[in-house]
């Protein structure tokens, strides 16, 4: 949804007389530069923006609310476009103590199947799922759904992995429109020391 990664300060705590700690967002767009997230398989995953004709697609969202997204689609059986019975997966390497992760959900059953299936990995680790199955509304989209989160994480570098579908499961759909992380900056007199984010 966002062109590059910015900053958005949401809270100053009290830490000491003469120290602040600044809680800080990074948002990462789908087709972000630095920090990147790397789509694997990278030929299953498809960019596409409001307004344009992607032919490989699957989902057409049209909306101010989605400007890019990254789209892939889980097939079980062989008649997808993409390599079949493979789960895909989106990674992001962050330094925070925080993710989240927001895509946008397709309602139809057909044209595409909208239904959603995702996991969540965190430094290789199973920390979430999100199974949503379509509701059959055709042409209809929820946008900047949030679909997974974390806010406990021990503040350093770790990797997020999404992953779309199961192996001999459901088809499922994912259209990722942008993750946010959280980092901490420590404000003591003159000095801002970073607890996350590094270029």
């Amino acid at each position: 949804m966002h062109s590059f990664p910015y900053l958005t300060f949401l809270f100053i705590l009290s830490l000491q007389q003469n120290a602040m700690c600044i809680i800080a967002n990074i948002t990462v767009d789908d087709s972000s530069e630095s920090p990147a997230i790397v789509y694997s398989p990278a030929s299953n995953w498809h960019a596409g923006s409001k307004g344009s004709s992607c032919s490989e697609c699957n989902a057409h969202p049209n909306s101010s609310d989605i400007r890019t997204w990254h789209e892939s689609t889980f097939t079980p059986n062989g008649n997808g476009k993409d390599d079949s019975n493979t789960p895909l997966f989106a990674n992001l390497t962050f330094t925070g103590s925080a993710v989240y992760v927001f895509c946008a959900l397709a309602e139809s059953s057909v044209s595409p199947n909208g239904n959603s299936d995702m996991a969540f990995y965190i430094d290789g680790q199973l920390n979430g799922t999100f199974v949503k199955p379509a509701q059959g509304i055709n042409n209809t989209y929820e946008y900047q759904s949030l679909v997974y989160s974390i806010d406990s994480l021990v503040p350093g570098k770790h990797t997020l992995s999404l992953q779309n579908g199961y192996t001999n499961s459901n088809e499922s759909l994912v259209i990722l429109d942008y993750i946010v992380f959280s980092y901490v900056l420590v404000y003591s007199g003159t000095y801002i020391f970073s607890t996350g984010y590094q270029r």
